[in-house]
């Protein structure tokens, strides 16, 4: 089959790699029908997460299940399915409490990051293997398409969960800042709370276009000074609810520095660094309530396919190019270097 291997840092190449089989009783194989390229899958791809291996890459995928192992259950040869980003086995201790991207079976392991995160081969490829696919695989809703059930792996999930631990309130002012795919994800899922506006910070025009049409108030931080415009549009106080989903020290910082005193920040950005500076002085004499963590994608599925089917939840909106599985060295420049307005790159085998 045809797969998009990872090589070293800004190096992806479309190669020929053996078909996937049952490898355990509870694997199923997959024929992909669509998968996405991530920011998170940019974090190897600039190096600032230092995998080490070579590997193929991707963990948003949808597709047909094609072969089952004797002991899966719930889903079967024909059905449409999504499976999560981070695997999960469905019984250890984190899994039987919710925590699926904690998995002790799996060593937190995500589809596509190579041995940091368990060697379980990516989706961006014309078949997959996915272990413990009664748990992971989650057949569609009727009438749900590839390009809604592509956001379920991963960034209307964490997007969602984002927005969730926030804690927003009707009336609440919410400051996003980074508007990327889960940043924009975050955004329609804060508007379900019932917030009075939320202020989308970021540097990239386009970016901060697509926020505007989605209902946010946009606030270009190349162009102004973020904090001080959140801080005239609260009345000094600040923003209820402060959402990053950037992953990067510097739009923490802000975010924690946006929020007001009593308020709560939510972060959601991938972080590869172990430590930095954070300004805990600051947080700990306004009070900030301060969440974060990797979201628990397998949990949201089910829970948000009924908002997907009825329309109250449009990520389809944001997709911006459809490529051939050939052409995913194209899609990562185009993506990385935000060309062409990109803002969600979907690659069909």
């Amino acid at each position: 089959m045809k797969a998009v291997i990872f090589h070293g840092k800004g190096d992806v190449r479309v190669e020929t790699v053996p078909d996937p089989g049952i490898e355990h009783p509870t694997d199923a194989v997959v024929r992909i029908t669509t998968s996405a390229i991530c920011g998170s899958d940019l974090h190897p791809y600039h190096g600032r997460i230092g995998v080490g291996d070579v590997f193929p890459i991707g963990h948003e995928f949808v597709g047909v299940v094609e072969a089952v192992g004797p002991e899966v259950r719930g889903v079967r040869p024909g059905d449409r399915v999504v499976a999560p980003f981070s695997v999960s086995c469905g019984a250890c201790w984190y899994c039987r409490n919710r925590l699926p991207s904690q998995c002790a079976t799996t060593g937190r392991g995500v589809f596509g990051m190579g041995k940091r995160r368990g060697s379980f081969p990516g989706g961006q490829a014309e078949f997959v293997r996915v272990p413990f696919a009664g748990h992971m695989l989650e057949p569609f809703a009727l009438g749900l398409t590839d390009e809604q059930m592509i956001f379920l792996a991963d960034i209307l999930p964490t997007g969602y969960f984002c927005a969730e631990n926030g804690g927003i309130r009707p009336g609440d002012t919410v400051a996003l800042f980074g508007c990327g795919p889960v940043g924009l994800c975050a955004l329609m899922a804060a508007q379900l709370f019932g917030p009075a506006e939320v202020l989308a910070v970021d540097r990239v025009p386009y970016r901060l276009d697509a926020a505007r049409a989605l209902g946010a108030v946009p606030l270009d931080a190349g162009q102004t000074d973020a904090i001080a415009a959140i801080q005239h549009r609260t009345g000094g106080r600040g923003a209820d609810v402060a959402l990053e989903a950037v992953g990067h020290e510097s739009a923490l910082t802000l975010a924690l520095q946006a929020a007001r005193p009593g308020g709560t920040v939510s972060a959601v950005g991938v972080y590869a660094e172990e430590a930095y500076a954070f300004p805990i002085g600051q947080s700990f004499v306004k009070g900030v309530t301060f969440r974060m963590g990797t979201c628990p994608a397998r949990n949201y599925i089910r829970q948000l396919m009924p908002l997907l089917a009825a329309g109250r939840l449009d990520p389809t909106r944001l997709i911006t190019h459809r490529l051939p599985l050939a052409a995913a060295p194209e899609g990562y420049q185009i993506f990385d270097r935000k060309e062409e307005n990109a803002i969600k790159v979907l690659l069909k085998p």
